[in-house]
């Protein structure tokens, strides 16, 4: 995979009054297996040997944010939303883990599923959330911050929701993706608002 931030496709970057960056779910330790390592380019160079997933993330967070804050106007509304939590249980998406819960987590149940020191399920995109949090420091671009609410809702999928009796044998569990009208409605009330605040 090679991403390059030379320039946003048509048209061009003053065109935009507000953008949203995100990372989604492509961090995570099964989508760059160690025996296939990606390699990472700096001014056209690749950078060997070949990071590691968390080193990798960093030096292609610092060229975006670079390339933001040099190219995108100021007078841009910019956002870079945190990830969204993963509620899987007994193992990940690929390796049977469920989220067959119909109630939100309690307050002192979520550093159990998700503290990188206890190997919490999501504990990748605390620490990538961590990394963003860091490198905007000092930069325009607002931090979008939907994870910490969003954790509660182990009870939001739709692994549980599909409506017929044997969804979860047929399809599988779906405990990254949410429901709608669901907890994604709140994402737009919030983002709404920040906007607002920010005209």
């Amino acid at each position: 995979m090679l991403i390059y931030l030379q320039k946003i496709g048509p048209p061009s970057p003053d065109y935009y009054d507000v953008l949203i960056f995100n990372t989604g779910h492509w961090w995570g330790y099964d989508k760059f297996p160690k025996e296939t390592p990606l390699v990472f380019y700096h001014a056209g160079q690749p950078i060997l040997p070949p990071l590691g997933l968390f080193d990798g993330f960093k030096v292609v967070l610092e060229s975006m944010v670079s390339y933001i804050e040099r190219e995108i106007p100021r007078k841009t509304l910019k956002f870079w939303r945190l990830q969204s939590p993963r509620h899987f249980y007994g193992g990940d998406w690929n390796q049977n883990g469920s989220c067959l819960l119909n109630e939100p987590l309690k307050e002192h149940e979520l550093d159990l599923w998700f503290d990188p020191s206890n190997n919490g399920v999501n504990k990748e995109a605390r620490k990538i959330n961590h990394m963003i949090e860091e490198t905007l420091q000092g930069t325009d671009i607002r931090l979008l911050d939907l994870t910490h609410l969003s954790e509660f809702r182990a009870d939001a999928h739709p692994a549980i929701w599909l409506g017929k009796k044997d969804a979860v044998a047929i399809w599988g569990q779906d405990c990254m993706h949410w429901c709608l009208p669901g907890v994604p409605d709140t994402w737009v009330d919030i983002f709404s608002g920040l906007m607002h605040n920010s005209m």
